[in-house]
Formats: structure tokens, C-alpha cells, sequence
């Protein structure tokens, strides 16, 4: 179903649902002349769900995805519930009907769903913010300076506008070393790529550091519409492969791999020709990935230094205390929310993204504001000032 079709298709559901959730409270207050309970104000509650598990059980044979369901549930968390508590308050202030205290409490409560969802849904993918992190590394691999890497992942916009152009103008305020792009530029339709498609490239060749900027292949992303797109820029694709550069007095070796690759993992971690050991090397070892689940199949304390990967978007909704509510990865809860962990002593980075999952699914965040990230490397016996 396309993108177009479906914005149709669920706001029609969403008045559907909305006029189902309703039904209880109206018989109701007809049936005890203007009265209506706490019991009957849940009865509404659970005719929305049922109303929102119906409608989607009947269009998933016209392609409604996971992504989709998820949207409709949210539109009946979000406008169904709130439309119905606001109007249950209203209809209570001009005496029309006379619901119960408990009843007036619980609409009340639905009805702070629609703040929530203008936050969610309008103001909080917008508060685009600067993350930082220190990795301390070997002596024998730090260099007279900090290697600074800057990360934009999971841009994922249909359309590039002031949100996209600030994240690019936050990554070249950092000013550093090399910057990376761990996939899932766009996230539009053929139609939206065709409209669109210049203006990303002319976006994504403002980038550049003095380690060159890379990208690898996510998701979303088509090799075949991408790759030439990113002719005439500094973005340089990794295509399953290992590149080495030089970054001052450091030698720097990048691993960037689309799915898993033994190869580049291979590379990345057996020593150099006349080394004793891999961890005797001085380079820098980095893998790029767009999936997380990279490092799941790394040795432990392996010669990788760090492995630069986005996807999860941070889970995009977060519980205070349990975290991502979805993270579609296999790497531990607290890693796909975002920030530098380690797993079996190899350190990752995962990036909560720029951007945010787009068709069906709802373009929505909460306690997981869009991310420009910037890494620092840096000699664990040197303190920077």
C-alpha cells in the first residue's frame, strides 16, 4: 500500500475507532438520562481497543504492516481516547450529560493523550540534540591527539528540509576527523526519491573531514538509486569492504560492511603483515555497520577498537526505567537505546538517529530525542584538558 494511500486509509480508521470508543457513553447516558459512570467510561476504553484490534485485522490483507498496526494503535491512544474524554468534559460543562467523579477522572485522563501525542509526534522529532562520548584507547594507538569521529545515522527523512539541514550543519560544527554514516539515508517511496533525490545529494556533499566521510548500507537504503547519488560528493561508500587512512599521526583503518561479512570482520582483526599480534598493531581499527548486531559476532577483546552503528533509533519510544520498547536488534536492551557500551570488552556506539521510521509506521519519539553524536578516541594515560 502506498504511503499516500495508507495516511487516507488510517485517519478514516482513526474516525472509525473514534466513533465505536464513543458508542457505550452515548447509550449510556440515553439509557440513565444523562448519567453516565466510571464502568461505562471503561467499556469505552476497551471498545476502542477492540475497534483498533478489528481494523487492523481486517487491513492487513491490503498491506498494512507491523508498522502500520503499531500506527493505528497510536492514533487510537492518541486521538480516539482524547476526542472522546474532551468531549465527555465539555458535554459535563454545558450540563448535557452528568457523569460520575470517577467517570470526569478517568475522561480527564484520556484526555492528556493529546498533549502527549502534539509532543510525541510534532515536537520532540524535532529537538534535535548533540551526543558526546570519551573511548579511552591503548597507548600504543593513541596518537599525540584525540581522534575526533562525528555520526549521522538513520537521517531516514521523505523529504529534506530544516530538520535534516541542521543535522548536517551540527556534524560540521564539530569540525572532526572523519565522520561516518551508518545507513538509512532516505525513507521515501520511487515518487518521493524522484523529487527529492538532488536535494539530498546536494545536503550530503556539504560533508567533509579531513579522514573522509563513509557510509554504509542500511535497511531502507537501495544500493542501486544510492550509490550513484553520492557521485560528485566526499561521501565515499564501503561496500563490504576495509579502507586505511591517514588522520595526522595516526593510521586509521575502517571496516564497513551492509550485512555480516567474515571477510571484513577477518581483516579488521588478523595482525597486519610483520606483526607478532593483532593487538600489537598502532592503527586504529574501526568497524562501521548500520546493524548493531555486528558485534555479536566479533571475538571477545577483539583487535576492533570500536564498532560505529545506528538502526535502532533508540528504540524512538522509551519507558523511564525499562527503556526502548521495541529495538529490533539482538544486542542487549540498554545498547540498542543509544551511547557507548562494551559487549565481551569490545566497545560499540549505537546512534539513536537524526531521523525516525517513516511509511507506515508513526513519526513519533518520546524520552528519545533525534541525534547528531560525536565520539572522541583518546590515550587512556592521557588526561585532555
Amino acid at each position: 500500500m502506498k504511503t499516500a494511500t495508507f495516511d487516507i486509509v488510517s485517519a478514516l480508521a482513526a474516525l472509525v475507532i473514534t466513533v465505536v470508543g464513543a458508542i457505550p457513553l452515548v447509550l449510556a447516558a440515553r439509557r440513565g438520562a444523562g448519567c453516565v459512570t466510571a464502568w461505562d467510561a471503561v467499556r469505552s476504553g476497551v471498545a476502542i481497543v477492540a475497534a483498533t484490534v478489528a481494523v487492523c485485522f481486517f487491513l492487513s490483507p491490503l498491506g498494512v504492516t507491523v508498522f502500520g498496526d503499531i500506527r493505528l494503535v497510536y492514533f487510537g491512544a492518541v486521538i480516539a481516547l482524547p476526542a472522546i474524554g474532551v468531549a465527555l468534559l465539555v458535554l459535563r460543562a454545558a450540563g448535557r450529560v452528568r457523569p460520575t467523579r470517577g467517570a470526569t477522572v478517568l475522561a480527564a485522563l484520556a484526555s492528556l493523550a493529546a498533549p502527549l501525542g502534539v509532543w510525541t509526534s510534532f515536537i520532540e522529532p524535532n529537538r534535535l540534540v548533540l551526543e558526546t562520548a570519551t573511548l579511552d584507547l591503548p597507548v600504543a594507538r593513541a596518537g599525540h591527539e584525540p581522534l575526533r569521529i562525528a555520526v549521522l545515522s538513520d537521517l531516514q527523512g521523505n523529504h529534506i528540509g530544516d530538520h535534516e539541514r541542521a543535522a548536517v550543519e551540527m556534524v560540521l560544527a564539530q569540525k572532526p576527523d572523519i565522520i561516518f554514516l551508518p545507513g538509512d539515508l532516505f525513507h521515501g517511496d520511487d515518487d518521493e526519491w524522484a523529487s527529492e533525490s538532488a536535494a539530498l545529494h546536494d545536503l550530503l556533499a556539504r560533508l567533509d573531514a579531513p579522514g573522509g566521510v563513509y557510509f554504509v548500507i542500511g535497511d531502507v537504503d537501495s544500493a542501486a538509486r544510492t550509490i550513484p547519488m553520492l557521485r560528485d560528493t566526499k561521501v565515499r561508500p564501503l561496500l563490504d569492504e576495509v579502507v586505511k587512512v591517514r588522520v595526522r599521526d595516526r593510521d586509521v583503518t575502517i571496516g564497513g560492511i551492509s550485512w555480516m561479512t567474515q571477510r571484513v570482520l577477518s581483516d579488521l582483526t588478523v595482525p597486519a603483515r610483520g606483526e607478532k599480534a593483532a593487538a600489537d598493531a598502532s592503527d586504529v581499527r574501526i568497524l562501521l555497520c548500520h546493524r548493531p548486531d555486528a558485534v555479536l559476532e566479533l571475538d571477545p577483546s577483539s583487535r576492533v577498537d570500536l564498532v560505529v552503528a545506528g538502526h535502532t533509533h533508540g528504540g524512538q519510544i522509551v519507558i523511564p526505567g525499562f527503556g526502548p520498547v521495541m529495538t529490533l536488534t539482538s544486542v542487549p536492551r540498554a545498547v540498542a537505546a543509544g551511547g557507548l557500551h562494551r559487549i565481551d570488552g569490545n566497545a560499540i556506539y549505537v546512534s539513536r538517529g537524526a531521523g525516525m521510521e517513516r511509511r507506515q509506521a508513526p513519526a513519533m519519539r518520546l524520552f528519545c530525542p533525534p541525534e547528531v553524536s560525536l565520539v572522541t578516541l583518546r590515550s587512556a594515560a592521557r588526561e585532555e584538558p
